[in-house]
């Protein structure tokens, strides 16, 4: 699961969670329900927060060259 946490407009703490990264994706290819411009608080993925500072328009260009292997949940056998 990837969480994405932003200060709306009016400064207001907004969540939004996507079930996997794929739709996480899909969600930033192409038209943005999120204004480009708000600021990114936190960006989790699996329970571990991701080194993302930034804005909501550049997480697609960031997060598609972002190797995500180091925070996989691992099965244990």
């Amino acid at each position: 699961m990837i969480e994405l946490k932003y200060l709306d407009s009016y400064k207001v703490e907004r969540i939004v969670r996507y079930l996997d990264f794929d739709e996480f994706m899909l969600a930033f290819s192409g038209c943005v329900t999120i204004p480009d411009n708000l600021k990114v608080l936190s960006l989790t993925y699996n329970g571990k927060e991701l080194p993302y500072k930034g804005k909501i328009g550049n997480l697609y260009r960031t997060m598609s060259q972002f190797d995500l292997s180091a925070y996989e949940n691992k099965k244990e056998n």
